[in-house]
């Protein structure tokens, strides 16, 4: 067992029928050690008790509301922690009727300012967790996309080695020799995985997962391998008695979802393919912004992409 990293930690979830009624899904989160721990803390805001599809918080009168409320469509977030440190984000949201399901990627330089006299890299949205917690978190990030989002998931990276192990590990195809060390990291770091099809145990994962410096875009081509290893992982679960998977990895992660609710999705497999998986990445575009490199949202392109979920026509408005 990999011990505490101090500086990068790596979290893995194979369990993604948390979202989207598929009870075993992995997906890898890699903390930078540039990370920003905040100090500003979230407002507590009052809740009523929702249904499962349902956010408290969000409102329902917009037209992506009234469209939510005739459509069981579940949206998660997943995040991954060191301590109080965040990076990777991920919103899952499947269909239920349909049995489609989308992953949306959030870059960790996401800009998501809060406070206008915040330093720079307390503008990032892998400042958030630390400054609001999961539920703040929970809560930027609906309003960000503009979907309702009540459900979360915070994992460890003690899920992925455990859960990949217990599918017997996942094939990924590894897009180049991926060679680096680390000696001062905790612990040491020695990466060498061959190019080509490979199946990678439950180490061998995290260290697919850590790798990034050898991409043409490091954060972005790092999601995509993230996506990919979803994909497989998703894949090889769906073969294996999925109860025992959930139980190994609830032990491992933090998550308002009961998990008997987890356990009665589990009958909903029947009909899903992992050929019903789209992945996606928050639309936006990278820039220089008060000296520090920033992925800026695209307004106009998240709407047009929630449109598309809900079903809803693009010229329409609010």
């Amino acid at each position: 067992m990999i011990k505490h990293f101090l500086k990068i930690f790596f979290a893995s979830l194979l369990l993604i029928t948390v979202i989207m009624s598929v009870t075993a899904l992995g997906y890898i989160l890699l903390v930078d050690k540039d990370i920003v721990i905040g100090r500003i803390e979230f407002a507590n805001v009052e809740k009523k008790e929702a249904a499962f599809y349902e956010s408290s918080t969000f409102d329902y009168g917009t037209l992506v509301g009234k469209a939510a409320s005739n459509m069981k469509r579940v949206n998660i977030l997943l995040a991954g922690l060191e301590n109080k440190r965040t990076d990777t984000i991920m919103v899952i949201s499947y269909n239920t009727e349909s049995k489609t399901a989308d992953i949306i990627s959030l870059p960790r330089d996401t800009y998501l300012p809060r406070n206008a006299d915040d330093d720079p890299e307390l503008k990032k949205i892998n400042a958030v967790y630390a400054q609001e917690g999961i539920e703040g978190l929970t809560l930027r990030i609906q309003e960000l996309l503009g979907i309702p989002i009540e459900k979360f998931v915070v994992i460890d990276y003690e899920a992925v080695i455990a859960c990949v192990d217990l599918i017997g590990g996942v094939e990924v195809n590894v897009p180049f020799h991926m060679e680096y060390t680390d000696p001062y990291d905790d612990p040491p770091l020695y990466i060498d995985i061959s190019e080509g099809m490979q199946l990678l145990d439950g180490e061998q994962s995290l260290k697919f997962l850590r790798y990034r410096k050898g991409y043409d875009n490091q954060d972005l081509g790092r999601i995509e391998a993230q996506q990919q290893f979803i994909k497989s992982a998703v894949k090889k679960a769906l073969g294996f008695q999925l109860p025992a998977v959930i139980k190994e990895a609830y032990s491992h992660i933090e998550t308002n979802i009961n998990v008997s609710v987890l356990l009665s999705l589990a009958g909903d497999l029947v009909g899903f393919s992992t050929d019903n998986i789209n992945t996606n990445i928050l639309p936006g575009m990278e820039t220089t912004l008060e000296g520090l490199s920033f992925y800026i949202p695209d307004e106009e392109g998240i709407k047009n992409f929630v449109y598309s979920l809900y079903g809803l026509n693009i010229g329409n408005t609010n």
